[in-house]
């Protein structure tokens, strides 16, 4: 496996010329709908395929044909290997929907997977039908058509759905492009839909909302919210002479009143921010805000115009957009962006496969596919191509950025690719989990390997512009057998557990007739590599005083093939904890209810063997603590430390939760934090019995105005699945 392509940070500065003015629209209430009305998914009788939709056509086959043909990339750096220690974790796993679930004929491709976790339900959304599971994967709604969710007719094209629970007001919303006849050859004009939960329940109904786009529709509509707002974008294509062969008008986006949609009002206030926002050929991507913000947050990328016959077309530049205020209220909303400069990254070439022959997988080009916001941090991932460390091809990597949001502009924090030598990575998701650690879910293929979903991760106290170990959680079967894949994955965190991120990837499957695309979902964590724990042998006197002796010679294999830039530095070389314990990389292992094995490319091998003896001499007053048996307790993590800006000299204070949902006890270590961060109550070692919680309190006290380094505050226990938790603690002083 491998580590980032490249590195690169750039702080943001005002773009020229301004985005255009918004345009005050009402969106219509088209209907209230309840799932468990709706009948079982039938075959409609709209045509589905369509070409992938860019801006210039031209360019981008010849693009994609120059890397298909070997054509090497020169921005491409040299690279170096760095041994890998952070890994995701998966538990629950089970078979989403499938090409036979589609029931839009044989040409339903790319699936386009979404799903999202509410606090008792998983529900998924792909071209052109929704299902709705509970948390272990069995059906609690079949099949269904998502025209029918939407109140509209079965037949009408429809394509690209997207679907997010959101934890701040507790509701789903699903968007969809739907047009205004069967075939989108004949189409004249595209909509706008967006559906709302009445409540946490996604079997209590939905309002549904539609707004008209005449003339033009907007390609691939994303779908982000935060506080106060919901957008829904995407990039406009005309329908001048149809929908399917019109010219390319420029990225949009629509702001909704988000409680106007809670409310499920007859008709919404919003503001449409017509096409040309930027001088990107790439939709902008409204982020998911997983933590409260009256900023929706939104990137976009662009660079260097096509110009034929010099393929490929590059992107050097990352818009940052920040929405504020609400439409209907004052002033209404308004946008403004900011420019930062990035690494080049690029179209991928197609992506292999085994046994695919003359049938590589079509990767898509470089725009970003998924963005999302908490405390501050704002990630964004896409496609690129690389050359992974060892290789002599260019490969389909995966592109991530960070921006950190706090400061007066917006900063690139993290700017990489991430590849793995001999084989393809597309089509990447982000979300992040409570600490702020990022989980992404994504397919590869390689000339022996058949098109499978994997999941990788990082900590947010790993080195910038690091990836983790990925971990494989479903094989595919065979070679994929159609021409599109994607156009994304899925990935959405859990409400009722926020260490826990429900992943949907894509894999080729063993159908024997029909297109043998599949789905499969995932809960996963990102943890800390595992440290070898000494075996402590202590003898107790009558007095209850005993001696113990620690002895531990751990051996550590690392196996991986690693890809990074040459700017991050870590030792690849396991070494010992303050307190004796050695620390070594981990290797990835699968649940035992998958059907998956880990992926067979690795082919470089980093060998260490660290030893540690150490002897402690310890006074107890009570017997020491044995190896935790089954039952087991299980550690759950709520809340965040980022304390935002604080007043000099005054003390602000944060709270986090620390329950144990296992059926055991937990045993849980809270460590301790050096000013001017503080935890005042709730440190120290202490034991949580079946479903209890303990709060934590931190204190935040500014000697100094502007940022203060962040710290680590580390949770740890005896929950053998979940050992180790951490959360970041940050703030800054005014």
């Amino acid at each position: 496996m491998s580590l980032p392509a490249r590195a690169g940070a750039a702080a943001a500065s005002p773009s020229l010329p301004a985005p255009k003015l918004p345009q005050h629209l009402l969106a219509t209430r088209t209907g209230v709908v309840y799932p468990l009305q709706l009948p079982p998914a039938t075959m409609s009788a709209g045509r589905r395929s369509r070409p992938f939709r860019v801006a210039h056509p031209a360019a981008y086959r010849q693009s994609k044909a120059a890397l298909d043909s070997g054509a090497t990339i020169p921005e491409i750096p040299s690279l170096a290997a760095l041994a890998l220690s952070t890994t995701p974790t998966f538990s629950t796993n089970f078979a989403g929907l499938a090409f036979p679930d589609s029931q839009c004929g044989a040409d339903c491709e790319p699936p386009d997977t979404q799903v999202a976790a509410g606090p008792n339900n998983i529900f998924e959304v792909i071209n052109v039908v929704g299902k709705i599971y509970d948390k272990s994967g069995n059906t609690v709604l079949a099949t269904f058509n998502l025209n029918h969710l939407f109140n509209m007719n079965i037949d009408l094209f429809s394509s690209d759905p997207r679907i997010e629970y959101d934890t701040i007001s507790g509701r789903w919303f699903v968007s969809f492009l739907i047009l205004d006849t069967t075939d989108i050859t004949t189409a004249q004009n595209g909509f706008f839909n967006l559906a709302v939960s009445k409540d946490s329940n996604p079997l209590d109904g939905f309002f549904v909302y539609s707004i008209e786009t005449p003339g033009d529709f907007p390609d691939q509509p994303s779908l982000g919210f935060n506080d106060d707002k919901i957008v829904t974008g995407g990039n406009s294509f005309s329908c001048d002479p149809d929908c399917n062969d019109g010219p390319y008008e420029g990225n949009e986006f629509l702001v909704w009143n988000k409680s106007e949609l809670l409310a499920g009002d007859m008709t919404i206030d919003t503001d449409f921010n017509p096409p040309g926002q930027d001088t990107s050929d790439f939709p902008i991507i409204p982020a998911k805000s997983r933590s409260s913000t009256s900023t929706l947050w939104m990137l976009s990328a662009f660079g260097t115009e096509p110009n034929p016959p010099h393929p490929p077309i590059v992107l050097d530049e990352l818009n940052i957009w920040s929405v504020t205020g609400v439409p209907g209220i004052g002033m209404g909303s308004s946008a403004t962006d900011t420019i930062a400069t990035i690494t080049d990254f690029t179209d991928p070439p197609s992506a292999l496969q085994k046994s695919g022959g003359g049938n590589p997988i079509d990767t898509g080009d470089q725009r970003l596919l998924d963005v999302v916001f908490r405390d501050g941090d704002l990630w964004g991932s896409g496609n690129d191509a690389c050359k992974p460390s060892g290789d002599t091809t260019t490969r389909a990597c995966l592109q991530y950025f960070e921006v950190l949001t706090g400061g007066v502009n917006p900063v690139v924090n993290q700017d990489f690719s991430f590849g793995t030598k001999a084989a393809y990575d597309y089509y990447p998701s982000v979300d992040l989990d409570s600490s702020d650690d990022l989980i992404s879910s994504f397919s590869q293929s390689s000339s022996t390997e058949f098109a499978s979903a994997f999941v990788d991760g990082r900590l947010a106290g790993d080195p910038v512009n690091t990836l983790g170990t990925p971990v494989l959680f479903h094989a595919g079967a065979q070679a994929y057998n159609g021409t599109r894949w994607g156009d994304y994955s899925g990935a959405g965190i859990d409400p009722n557990d926020q260490t826990a991120i429900w992943v949907a990837g894509e894999y080729a499957t063993g159908a024997a007739t029909g297109l043998n695309w599949g789905t499969w979902i995932a809960e996963a964590r990102v943890l800390a590599g595992p440290t070898s724990t000494p075996t402590a042998t202590a003898t107790s006197t009558p007095t209850a005083t005993a001696t113990a002796t620690v002895s531990a010679t751990p051996t550590a294999t690392i196996t991986a093939t690693p890809t990074i830039s040459p700017t991050p530095t870590a030792s690849s070389t396991p070494t010992a904890s303050a307190s004796g314990t050695p620390t070594t990389s981990a290797t990835p292992t699968a649940s035992a209810s998958s059907t998956a094995a880990l992926s067979p490319t690795p082919t470089a091998t980093e060998t260490a063997t660290p030893t540690a003896t150490v002897t402690a001499t310890a006074t107890q007053t009570a017997t020491p603590t044995a190896t935790p048996t089954p039952p087991f307790g299980t550690l759950s993590v709520s809340g965040n430390l980022s304390f935002g800006k604080v007043k000099v000299n005054s003390t602000a204070s944060k709270k986090i939760k620390v329950k144990n949902k296992g059926k055991g006890t937990l045993q849980v270590t809270i460590g301790t934090l050096d000013p001017p961060f503080t935890v005042t109550t709730g440190s120290g070692t202490f034991n949580l019995a079946k479903g209890k919680t303990e709060k934590v309190t931190v204190q935040f006290k500014p000697t100094a105005t502007g940022p203060v380094t962040p710290q680590i505050l580390s949770i740890s226990s005896d929950d053998p699945e979940h050992p180790s938790h951490n959360v970041t603690a940050s703030g800054s002083g005014k």
